[in-house]
């Protein structure tokens, strides 16, 4: 049957129309196929960057034991941690305490360096074995040091000295550092760490060179996330006779002489240390006696007040 022109017409707008439905029908279908297989490869890749974790299962304290009804595993996603966060494996490869099927023992002590929140998830920087020290470790009153204004126990620090020039170099670095207290108050000049024996004498040359120096400031600087923050790098180098003394003292264990030693023997290192410092040493020469004197003599009065005012607490009068 002929079809008039009205009716040819209409057919080919219906004819047209079904065309683009299906064009635009298609087209989307394709775009939603292409979002479902963007999604689904991005869940596959999150899926695999997946990281078995350990996060607390409550707040612990600095020094607290962290013992296996602590701990939670968690699955994360791998790119959100820090790097030295620790897996089971890992666990199991620095501490021993999880065991070939990833069941929870106790065959050693840890314990967190610093205070941490429930949910935190633990990296190697946070926690450490008992009994990890070395034999050459000593805890070491300073009153010399000067602390920030809010600075409390507990905290990690770097111990630095500023010369008169600007330049900033740390003496010991990461480090935690505890506030004595006397009935509840905590000391305004005390402060005490816990030194190898290659620290203490490095520490001490740089208190003898500060008290030398006009201008210069043996000071504390604290971290801000220590468990998160890998510790900074030792720039100061100490003088010649304190690295000899150092290389003879047999309380020095090898690693921290060798450390020592590695920095010394950079000729292009011990240049920008030691140019700066022995300078402001050569230009302080003629007051440097006086200035030693004056300022052992101010320790010496801060340590015996604080001693008899620690003295007079426990009750006794002295």
């Amino acid at each position: 049957m002929l079809k008039n022109p009205m009716q040819r017409k209409a057919q080919n707008s219906f004819l047209l129309g079904m065309f683009i439905t299906l064009l635009i029908t298609g087209a989307i279908i394709a775009f939603l196929v292409v979002q479902l297989t963007r999604v689904t490869n991005e869940q596959k890749e999150a899926e695999a960057n997946r990281k078995q974790v350990y996060v607390l299962a409550q707040d612990i304290s600095s020094g607290d034991t962290v013992t296996a009804d602590l701990l939670q595993s968690q699955m994360v996603d791998g790119t959100t941690i820090p790097s030295n966060a620790l897996t089971p494996v890992m666990l199991d490869e620095q501490s021993n305490i999880f065991d070939e099927n990833g069941n929870l023992v106790r065959k050693v002590n840890i314990v967190s360096k610093i205070d941490l929140k429930k949910g935190t998830i633990i990296t190697s920087d946070m926690i450490m074995e008992e009994g990890e020290m070395t034999a050459d470790i000593r805890k070491v009153e300073y009153n010399m040091i000067i602390p920030q204004t809010q600075l409390e126990s507990g905290s990690y620090v770097d111990i630095r000295l500023r010369l008169p020039d600007g330049q900033d170099l740390i003496v010991v670095s990461h480090e935690q550092v505890e506030i004595p207290a006397i009935n509840g108050v905590d000391s305004l000049n005390s402060m005490w760490f816990n030194l190898d024996e290659t620290q203490i004498l490095t520490l001490s040359c740089a208190i003898v060179e500060s008290y030398k120096i006009q201008g210069s400031l043996l000071y504390v600087s604290e971290y801000v996330e220590p468990g998160f923050q890998e510790a900074a790098t030792v720039t100061y180098l100490p003088s010649d006779e304190i690295i000899n003394l150092i290389n003879r003292d047999p309380n020095c264990v090898d690693e921290a002489k060798q450390a020592i030693f590695q920095r010394n023997n950079d000729a292009n290192n011990k240049t920008a240390v030691r140019n700066p410092v022995n300078n402001a040493l050569n230009q302080n020469a003629e007051d440097a006696t006086d200035n030693v004197i004056d300022n052992v003599e101010e320790e010496l009065q801060k340590t015996q007040e604080e001693r008899q005012t620690y003295l007079e607490s426990l009750g006794g009068s002295y």
